[in-house]
């Protein structure tokens, strides 16, 4: 297999964005492959087995000159090849390759990922199984470790903690910023129960955009006091260098606790809340200090469980390998075969029309024909010997022998 990939260890979200392949495109120039894209991540899987190709190549090219032209393709990407690709991919599958350690979200991804290109009739037996495996195992390492559980995103941290000790249900959520941060943040949310989630953010177009994503409402920067006078929960992700919450913007917020205090959550760096904000009876205010304590805790016990996680690809890989190997075999069996069932049906329709012609000399011509069928064969073998492997054919006939 035939990796070319960008992510987050490597590059910019900046520099994503202009690897970012547009899907139909992708697939109208590409076969044998599946294309994987997250916020995080692009990944273009291709089948590079000889076979494929030997059958599909594009302007005459060889598999060789073929995979080269990918390569020149997708230069300003990583590439991966053969088992190194592979157990990416099942690290991957897994979470562990992920941004936060773990998470969940990835495999839907894949799932979505392998079901698009095997409609668009790009995936190959030999993808399919990759990814078919892949996702086995991430199931499994979710199912048998705990390397998913606790918040370990400083965002998904601050819902954790506004979650176990307020709840969020059906609570009206006000969340300031729409860039990376908030955005995080506002697609967890959009998992909670929530009655309302308000958006604000400096560029309105941007707050509209997520909002829309998320079927909530964005508002103007400058009815911010309105809109946390309305919530319940206040989020604050911006970017901005300078505080934008003051205790003087807040202190005639009167309500006793009882009657619905508010919580705010500032998760920006530099702080979007002033420190005074903390003495106002009716506002609890949690900080990025606070978070990243409960984030750092959940961190941890995840990376415990990494010697479990990588027990589980080791044996799930091996078993993915004996499945490969027999498909592998499988398909040059089947080519093999198709050779041997052309030059068979050409020498019989030969030696049939000498015969009708010549039937005296019918003994004669069935010797020719056998002759000359052997010779064809040995012929067509070597030709395609020289685009597959030695071992690969050597293996191929003892498998077929021993069945």
């Amino acid at each position: 297999m035939l990796l070319f990939k960008a992510d987050h260890k490597s590059f910019s979200i900046d520099e994503l964005e202009k690897l970012r392949q547009d899907e139909e495109e992708f697939y109208k120039k590409h076969k044998h492959c599946v294309l994987v894209q997250t916020c995080n991540r692009i990944e273009i899987y291709f089948d590079d087995l000889q076979y494929q190709y030997m059958k599909e190549c594009k302007k005459g090219l060889n598999n060789d000159q073929y995979i080269a032209k990918l390569i020149e393709e997708f230069k300003n990407f990583e590439i991966i090849r053969g088992k190194e690709s592979i157990i990416h991919f099942l690290n991957v599958a897994c979470g562990i390759e992920s941004m936060v350690v773990g998470e969940d979200q990835i495999l839907g991804q894949i799932k979505k990922s392998l079901q698009s290109s095997k409609e668009k009739g790009k995936c190959t037996k030999y993808l399919e199984l990759v990814f078919l495996k892949g996702i086995h195992v991430g199931q499994r390492v979710r199912a048998e470790t705990k390397i998913n559980e606790g918040s370990v995103s400083i965002g998904s941290a601050a819902l954790e903690l506004v979650e176990k000790n307020f709840g969020l249900e059906n609570k009206n959520i006000l969340l300031i910023g729409a860039g990376e941060m908030g955005t995080l943040v506002a697609k967890t949310l959009a998992e909670k129960n929530i009655k309302a989630v308000i958006i604000s953010n400096r560029t309105y177009e941007r707050a509209e955009r997520l909002a829309k994503e998320l079927k909530g409402i964005a508002i103007n920067f400058d009815k911010l006091k309105e809109a946390i006078n309305y919530s319940d929960v206040i989020i604050c992700a911006t970017a901005s260098p300078h505080t934008i919450l003051h205790k003087k913007d807040l202190e005639d917020i009167q309500n006793s606790r009882s009657l619905g205090a508010k919580i705010i959550v500032d998760i920006a760096n530099p702080r979007d809340v002033e420190e005074s904000v903390s003495e106002l009876e009716s506002i609890t205010l949690y900080t990025i200090d606070n978070l990243r304590e409960v984030s750092d805790t959940n961190l941890k016990k995840r990376m415990e469980e990494m010697p479990k996680v990588h027990n589980i690809i080791t044996q799930e890989y091996e078993v993915l390998l004996k499945n490969l190997e027999k498909l592998d075999i499988e398909e040059i069996l089947k080519d093999l075969n198709n050779y041997l069932e052309e030059i068979r049906v050409k020498e019989v329709n030969k030696a049939i029309k000498l015969v009708k012609n010549n039937p005296q000399k019918a003994e004669e011509i069935f010797k020719n024909f056998s002759k000359s069928l052997t010779k064809k064969i040995s012929h067509d073998y070597v030709n395609y010997s020289c685009n597959t492997s030695k071992d690969k054919l050597i293996n191929s006939i003892w498998w077929k022998n021993e069945q």
